[in-house]
């Protein structure tokens, strides 16, 4: 389960799973970054995310990280 947030520079999604999922991922490497796209496509966050009216640059906090939203 998480829940999506829009707050000042962006949206946040909380959620245990998801958050201890981006603390898992080695974003320095591209594998690994991709696989936390795949899971965030799979549990619904991205669409959750497009739904809830993020553009392309937005902020997206998950837990203690900031992503950047692309297309």
């Amino acid at each position: 389960d998480f829940s999506v947030e829009q707050v000042e520079g962006g949206f946040r999604v909380l959620g245990a799973g998801i958050e201890r999922a981006a603390e898992m991922t080695y974003w320095e490497l591209d594998e690994s970054v991709r696989r936390f796209q795949r899971l965030m496509d799979r549990l619904g966050v991205e669409e959750a995310l497009r739904e809830a009216g993020i553009q392309e640059g937005d902020t997206v906090y998950i837990g203690e990280f900031e992503l950047e939203w692309q297309n």
